[in-house]
């Protein structure tokens, strides 16, 4: 059991697609190498030669090869026949015309995998897969997407470990940690995103009120009464922060606050008569 289990994830499929051609063209090619494509239906053998098709048309990522040292660490070799190509490849990847800055991420890689002990090819050639896809035009997002590569890994690992917690303290610091990291690729998206879209103007139109000797700043000022009347009107006041209610004032319905007045009034008459005089 144990031996048929190991020679079936050792099992490589080749899928052998023509360079040109339809895929109509190239089911025939496909029928001959796909294990079971006489159980496949007519429907998925033609979404099946569609996909091989479209691969083949894709240009493929660099690939490379990871080789222990004798005292420690790891070569980055070129896998394929070619080596100028790959390491081209590998150049274009990074966004670099040179092979300092190509090293220098490619270090970054290669210590963070080795932290977690995934440097291995396989998880190499992803990460190289993963910022190759995102097309970098400059060293600047080549570094950015390195970030966003190792803070994904490192979110992911810290989600695994929150789900084989046991005790609440154990949880708790694996699901902050997860969300700082979480937050911060969404953050990492976000730049790339800015960087992508250039310089951008934010125009907001601001409404200042220097009502009662003290200025105050809002986007909408509601100044409590009808129409468009003078300030002189209603008095304000503010808070610490500029911000407070209005104190009472001019009646904003037109209604006169009572006064008292000598006119239309009968006088009093003296307590002593019209005439005044010592007792």
């Amino acid at each position: 059991m144990t031996k048929q289990k190991a020679k079936a994830k050792e099992q490589v499929i080749t899928v052998a697609v023509p360079e040109a051609g339809t895929p109509e063209e190239a089911k025939a090619t496909l029928a001959k190498g796909i294990p079971g494509w006489d159980n496949l239906s007519k429907e998925q053998q033609t979404e099946l030669a569609e996909i091989a098709v479209a691969q083949r048309k894709q240009r493929q990522p660099v690939q490379v090869t990871l080789t222990p040292k004798p005292n420690g660490g790891m070569t980055i070799g070129m896998a394929g026949k070619c080596e100028a190509l790959g390491l081209l490849k590998l150049q274009k990847t990074f966004a670099a015309v040179s092979m300092d800055p190509v090293n220098a991420r490619a270090s970054e890689l290669l210590n963070y995998l080795g932290s977690v002990n995934a440097d291995n090819d396989g998880r190499y050639n992803a990460a190289l897969s993963f910022i190759e896809s995102m097309e970098p035009q400059s060293q600047a997002e080549a570094l950015l997407l390195v970030q966003m590569y190792v803070t994904h890994d490192a979110a992911i690992r810290a989600l695994s470990q929150l789900g084989k917690s046991e005790w609440v303290p154990t949880t708790q610091m694996f699901g902050n940690l997860a969300t700082k990291l979480l937050r911060t690729s969404q953050g990492q998206m976000e730049t790339l995103a800015r960087m992508r879209r250039g310089g951008e103007q934010v125009v907001r139109h601001i409404h200042v009120d220097n009502r009662g000797g003290q200025a105050v700043i809002a986007e909408n000022v509601n100044t409590g009464g009808q129409g468009n009347r003078k300030s002189d009107d209603q008095s304000h006041t503010t808070g610490a922060a500029g911000i407070g209610s209005t104190l009472l004032g001019a009646d904003p319905f037109g209604n006169g606050v009572p006064i008292s007045s000598r006119e239309g009034a009968e006088t009093m008459p003296h307590a002593r008569g019209d005439k005044s005089g010592c007792a």
